[in-house]
């Protein structure tokens, strides 16, 4: 998926560089690309943990908890970040919520490539 990321990344940074082109220099639009895609791995990295957490358990319910406690505090933490560098104005919000939406861009190609196959995702 990392490739995917950077050609992803690669492509917003060439329509925020046009976009400055355009509308002038903004250099939130890059802080922000680069918030966008640190959160965006921060958030695979805590679910990665939270997986390997609730799957040592033994316990369904508790590890269902473990799931769904992450889960919120995740988004929690991710929108408190945003918010937090919004208000600080430092960086775009367009260009920082743009790779948050890679994961989901990503699966669906994935998904529609091989749907139909026996092939595991």
């Amino acid at each position: 998926m990392l490739p995917f990321i950077g050609i992803f990344d690669g492509i917003a940074a060439a329509g925020a560089v046009i976009f400055c082109i355009a509308a002038g220099f903004d250099w939130r639009l890059f802080s922000g690309l680069a918030a966008g895609t640190a959160l965006m791995l921060a958030n695979f990295l805590l679910i990665g943990i939270t997986a390997e957490k609730a799957l040592r358990t033994r316990d369904f319910r508790r590890a269902r908890t473990i799931s769904g406690v992450s889960y919120g505090l995740r988004y929690i933490g991710i929108f408190a970040v945003l918010a937090g560098l919004l208000t600080l104005n430092v960086i775009s919000v367009a260009t920082a919520v743009i790779p948050l939406f890679y994961p989901k861009i990503y699966y669906t190609f994935i998904y529609a490539h091989r749907r139909g196959k026996d092939e595991e995702i």
